[in-house]
């Protein structure tokens, strides 16, 4: 579906269903054949409210969202976490890399805004909005686009830009070869590398939309962002670009470390990004 026709079809309105103990999963529809779902946990009124987006074709039950989502809704925020349909109904499990993508970073960007804006509404305050991986690039873009609600801040975890490609083909070559799809082909599909992926099953146009967001267009959004960014990283995640990292702290964007955790802040590590999180939250609140 066309980005203009996917944002025109956004309804306001979401519908909860049964979900775990403490939480509802709530329904958005996006179009007459496509409803997007996400779990809610509602909090104390005086808390902030936090929607914690997941990774490249994942869903909101991958564990790192999963453990950080059940344990700030236990320390009283109000939790939202929504799982991108990526063009198919109801999507419930994560897709693989060889599967057909139709979707496009644009898209994905109008459809979490849809969801940030829910969240303004129900909560009735500015949420807070997390991301894990290059869920912190989806966001990173709806702020630049002013497509979500009113931010209060966003806190972006073990982000990594969409041009870290496998070994193999080189990004300006990738770029060039599916530019040269686009004109020529146009919407055919075709295998390209993307994020993780060796084999990315897509159109040049999807493709080039994500890869258009490399790390120097991430850091020009994260430092012109109106809302304060903050980046938080494992000291053992060996994606973590420790210099692109620095010049983003060099721009005025929070980035902290945690000691001993890699890229997915693993059970053992659960608790201290929980902490970190938390904290950078708190501080906010006082700044």
């Amino acid at each position: 579906m066309p980005v203009t026709a996917l944002i025109i079809c956004l309804l306001a309105v979401a519908m909860p269903t049964v979900g775990l103990a403490g939480s509802a999963r709530m329904e958005l529809s996006l179009a007459p054949d496509l409803v997007a779902e996400a779990e809610y946990w509602p909090g104390a009124a005086d808390m902030p409210a936090i929607m914690i987006m997941h990774g490249f074709l994942q869903t909101r039950e991958f564990p790192t969202v999963r453990r950080l989502a059940e344990s700030l809704a236990d320390e009283g925020f109000s939790v939202l976490t929504p799982t991108l349909t990526l063009g198919l109904d109801r999507r419930r499990q994560s897709l693989a890399c060889e599967a057909v993508h139709t979707h496009s970073l644009q898209q994905d960007v109008a459809e979490l805004g849809a969801w940030a804006r829910w969240l303004a509404r129900r909560a009735g305050k500015a949420p807070v909005v997390m991301g894990h991986s290059t869920g912190g690039v989806l966001l990173a873009a709806m702020l630049e686009s002013g497509g979500g609600a009113a931010m209060r801040q966003a806190v972006l975890v073990s982000m990594v830009s969409f041009d870290r490609l496998p070994d193999g083909e080189g990004l300006a070559a990738l770029r060039q070869r599916a530019a040269g799809r686009q004109a020529h082909a146009g919407d055919e599909i075709d295998v390209y590398s993307l994020g993780y992926c060796r084999k990315y099953v897509t159109t040049a146009a999807a493709l080039l939309s994500y890869l258009d967001w490399d790390r120097g267009r991430l850091k020009r959004a994260l430092i012109a962002a109106d809302v304060p960014v903050t980046v938080i990283f494992g000291d053992k995640d060996e994606q973590a670009d420790r210099d692109w990292l620095a010049s983003l702290a060099s721009g005025g964007v929070q980035v902290r470390g945690v000691a001993g955790a890699d890229h997915f802040f693993d059970l053992a590590h659960e608790f201290d990004l929980l902490d970190e999180v938390v904290k950078v939250i708190s501080e906010s609140d006082r700044g």
